[in-house]
């Protein structure tokens, strides 16, 4: 899936993996030294085995706005919600050969 099919979701499935984040627990935290090699490595494991992400950030607005643009497109994954300091992020799981 590339990203231009990944920003037109249906709204179906954005309901469905809103309501899957809001009971999931945050998955990784990104601290003050920001988006660093070890948090993208992180996201990546947690994208290989699972196709949502939660992501908990203690930056300010404008600074976490940044921050997920970044991952989104390093990772090539879609934000679903941003809710506070929280985010989750889809990105379909990798077909199995």
């Amino acid at each position: 899936m590339n990203e231009n099919e990944l920003s037109s979701l249906s709204g179906k499935l954005r309901r469905e993996l809103k309501s899957r984040a809001k009971a999931r627990p945050v998955d990784l935290r990104i601290g003050k030294k920001g988006l660093t090699g070890n948090v993208l490595t992180e996201l990546r494991k947690v994208f290989e085995s699972e196709d949502l992400a939660k992501v908990s950030f203690t930056q300010d607005r404008e600074s976490r706005a940044t921050l997920l643009a970044e991952i989104e497109d390093k990772l090539v994954a879609v934000s679903i919600a941003v809710t506070g300091k929280t985010a989750a992020l889809y990105k379909p799981l990798p077909s199995r050969k």
